[in-house]
Order: C-alpha cells, then structure tokens, then sequence
C-alpha cells in the first residue's frame, strides 16, 4: 500500500484511499491542546472535585458541539443555497467551512450541558476555556490558509500571496492566526494573574467569574472586526450591510453580547 506526505497542501498523508485532511488534524491537536490546558488550569486555580475524566468530558461535548455549530452556521447562514441543493455537505467538515460565531455557539450549548452535568462551577470554567478557544481558533486559521479558503482582498503589499486564482492577496488566514495567538497570550496572563488572587478562589464569592470570559468574547469581536478588512468577503454574500461583512456584522453582535455580560458580572462585583 502506497502512501504519500502532503501528496496536496490541504492533505498532510495519504495511504491508499484514505486522507489525513490538514484541517481534521488542526482540530484534533485543538482538542489534545485543550485537554492539558485545561488540566493545567484546574490546578493552578485549586479546583476541587474536578477529574481528568470530567475534563476529557468537558473537551469532548465543546468540542462536538462546536464543530457541530460552526458547520451548520455555516452552511445556513453563509451559503444556504448550496446547502440546500447539497445537504449532504453539511458532514464534509474535514473540506473546510465553518462559521466561528457557530462554534461558540455551539460550543456554549455542549460546555453548558455537560457542566451543569456534572455540577460544575460554570462562570469560573468559562474563564479558564478562553486559552483553548483561542488556540483552537489559531489552529483553525492554519486549516483554512492550507485549504487556500477564506482569503484576503485583492493588495500589492510586499507579503501578498497568490491562492491559485493569479492574483496576489492579503494572507488573512494568517492575519488571523495571529490574532488568536494575541488573545491566546493575553488572556494566559491574565489568568496567571487572577490565579495569584486568593479571593479569586474564594468559592463564596463565585459572583466574580465570568468577567474573564465576557472579556473574551469582546476583545476577539473587536479583533475580528479589524481582520475582516483585509479578508475578501465570501462571494456568495459579499457586503451585507454597506461595506461591512457578514463576520463583521456578527462581530458587532457578539461584542454586545459580550459587553453585555461583563458590565452585568461587573455589576454584581
């Protein structure tokens, strides 16, 4: 049996028939990332009664429910037309096509499940997600730049890049890329900081969590609103609302939604 690495840029092995997808494999290193940094950070914030059975639990319904949101989001909310003359699509997740703003939907509803489940504090595991969200995402983004989809707007600057149609483009992907992995070091340092707060753990006061995750959700809205200028908008929708994107106009939802919940959290302070 033949096998062959990277026999195309999107596929990462190839044995016989059967292809290992750059983009499935970003989102299985999502995931084993999120196992340790979560582990990581139930110890560093003394969380009691908390397993790694629980933890590959919390990982694998997020997860689950994540993929499960971000394609579906998709394929209503970005290219519904197709979806309905290609329903079977839906499933093709390992070919790209997925909706963030879907995925933390998703992902809310499966992590909400299965901590409530468990009878875990929810606000506080909120916070401690945000590392992985934000990694997982930046792994996410390096599926999309091999798959050569979600590309930039058409520019002359000195790092542009052909994606197979001959004309040079804003490397978005990457744009993005670094934008998870801006969030993804700035909110490591402020849960190292919050972990060095003993009041922080103080169970009796569980009203204080959740403004770490709301904050989340802010900063990467604001963040993706910027990236969205350089990103070419998906041909199927082009500007929705006057020369703003469909990402952009979600963005400016979530950050309300997000805005929303910490000044209700810092309220409560």
């Amino acid at each position: 049996m033949s096998f062959e690495f990277f026999p195309q840029s999107n596929i990462i092995l190839q044995i016989g028939n059967i292809s290992l997808y750059f983009y499935g494999a970003m989102y299985a290193v999502a995931a084993i990332s999120a196992y340790f940094f979560t582990r990581y950070w139930v110890r560093k914030f003394q969380i009691q009664h908390c397993t790694s059975d629980d933890i590959i639990d919390i990982i694998f319904w997020t997860v689950l429910f994540g993929v499960i949101g971000g394609r579906v989001f998709y394929m209503l909310v970005y290219n519904l037309p197709y979806f309905l003359s290609h329903p079977f699509a839906l499933f093709t997740v390992w070919k790209g096509g997925m909706s963030i703003h879907g995925g933390l939907i998703g992902g809310v509803i499966g992590f909400l499940y299965i901590i409530k489940k468990k009878k875990l504090n929810t606000f506080l595991f909120a916070d401690i997600s945000v590392v992985s969200i934000a990694f997982g995402m930046a792994l996410g983004r390096v599926g999309n730049f091999m798959n050569k989809e979600l590309v930039g707007r058409v520019t002359d600057v000195a790092w542009a890049m052909d994606f197979g149609d001959g004309v040079m483009r804003h490397p978005a992907q990457l744009y993005a890329v670094g934008k998870d992995l801006l969030l993804f070091t700035l909110f490591w340092y402020i849960l190292t900081q919050a972990s060095k707060r003993v009041f922080y753990m103080d169970t009796e006061k569980k009203h204080i969590y959740g403004k770490i995750f709301f904050g989340f959700l802010m900063m990467y809205a604001l963040f993706r609103f910027i990236v969205e200028f350089f990103r070419q908008p998906d041909p199927q929708l082009g500007f929705v609302f006057f020369d703003f994107s469909m990402g952009q106009v979600l963005s400016v939802i979530l950050f309300v939604i997000g805005s929303t919940g910490f000044f209700i959290r810092l309220i409560k302070q």
